[in-house]
């Protein structure tokens, strides 16, 4: 009976001692498996970091070669055949490239496709966005001399007209929105080689004695607001053409043969006799905000004078051309001249007028609203 007792107890710690050892193998395994799992889940959750901060560099770089494409079309004003390439600090790297498609009035649309790669090359991304190429001028003006509400009966003027301003062999010289009386014997218009030989007064179109059709005043058609004709911008916001001018300046007084694209003046302008300002290969934009012009002796200026009177003001303003001085291009005013017994000189060159309208300096770049995605 005691042997039988002994017997059937070791039998039971034996039956104990393996069930132990049974759960402890099947601990170690559970937590050897939740070891390998949790580093599994680790190693995930590292690669999900790299894999995110590579996709931001791979699209930081993409932006980057996007914003030097559109820096470059802002200094060169046009796109390279081939496509560029660079990189950033993290040598995560960029190629870019673009198409060009040509608008109408000197205008381009450029297609910037910009593809960024991280470093290790295992991300990469892709931005595109569209920008325009435009001339500051938008339409260029067809006769030498527009003028918004004509001449007072005391005013006079010179003018070489352009050939072509009403069609194909049609000039013209003066458009305007208001009568222009011919009262003076110094009003008359010529063609450009007459004037050249120094016999626009003698071998006129129009002049005192008689007004011909390439003076168009008492115009239906014409500009109700030049400010927006010429530059796309309502006159009541004269202000953003300002700040896309080349340059803002108070006088005159340093304009010179150098002198280059986009030019505002507030105030007065008073050229020193002599003077040339601009040449016929880099014509000029000079905008006189609010103020007579004045030109003395022997001045000769090449490119557009826009005399613009903003809303409001009461200033009675002129422009005078004292003798052999004169603009080679247009001049444009939005208001009337003649007002103090003055004179003025232009001849219109079609040479310079398509000048201001593709010249790079004259040209400025836009991006498309919209047209920017990363898909």
């Amino acid at each position: 009976m005691n042997k039988l007792l002994i017997v059937d107890t070791v039998y039971s710690l034996n039956q104990k001692g393996a069930a132990i050892l049974l759960t402890v193998i099947l601990l170690l395994i559970m937590v050897t498996l939740i070891t390998l799992y949790t580093g599994k889940i680790q190693s995930f959750e590292h690669q999900i970091v790299i894999n995110t901060q590579n996709q931001k560099w791979a699209k930081a770089s993409a932006k980057a070669g996007l914003n030097q494409a559109l820096a470059m079309l802002n200094v060169n004003k046009i796109w390279p055949i081939a496509g560029l390439s660079g990189n950033l600090e993290d040598n995560s790297t960029f190629s870019i490239y673009a198409t060009t498609e040509s608008l109408s009035s000197y205008r381009k649309l450029i297609t910037i496709r910009s593809n960024g790669m991280s470093a290790d090359g295992l991300a990469k991304a892709t931005v595109t966005e569209k920008a325009l190429i435009y001339p500051i001028l938008f339409n260029s003006p067809p006769a030498p001399l527009m003028v918004n509400h004509g001449f007072s009966s005391a005013g006079e003027f010179e003018l070489a007209a352009n050939p072509n301003g009403l069609g194909t062999a049609f000039p013209l010289s003066l458009w305007s929105g208001a009568e222009v009386a011919l009262s003076g014997t110094q009003h008359h218009s010529c063609i450009l080689s007459e004037f050249n030989a120094g016999n626009c007064a003698t071998n006129t179109y129009s002049d005192h004695t008689s007004k011909l059709d390439d003076i168009a005043d008492g115009s239906t058609s014409f500009p109700a607001d030049l400010f927006s004709y010429l530059f796309n911008i309502p006159s009541s916001e004269w202000l953003e053409l300002q700040q896309q001018s080349d340059f803002v300046l108070v006088d005159c007084d340093t304009l010179d043969i150098n002198s280059w694209g986009v030019i505002w003046v507030n105030g007065d302008c008073d050229v020193s006799a002599g003077a040339q300002i601009g040449n016929d290969s880099e014509p000029i934009i000079l905008i006189i905000f609010d103020g007579d012009i004045e030109f003395q002796n022997d001045v000769v200026m090449y490119g557009l004078v826009f005399a613009f009177k903003p809303l409001g003001s009461t200033k009675i303003l002129d422009i005078n051309m004292q003798t052999n001085s004169a603009v080679h291009g247009s001049v444009v005013t939005n208001y009337q001249l003649g007002t103090k017994s003055l004179f003025m000189r232009v001849v219109f060159r079609p040479d310079v007028m398509q000048k201001l309208q593709n010249s790079k300096k004259l040209q400025r770049v836009a991006r498309i609203p919209g047209s920017w995605h990363d898909f």
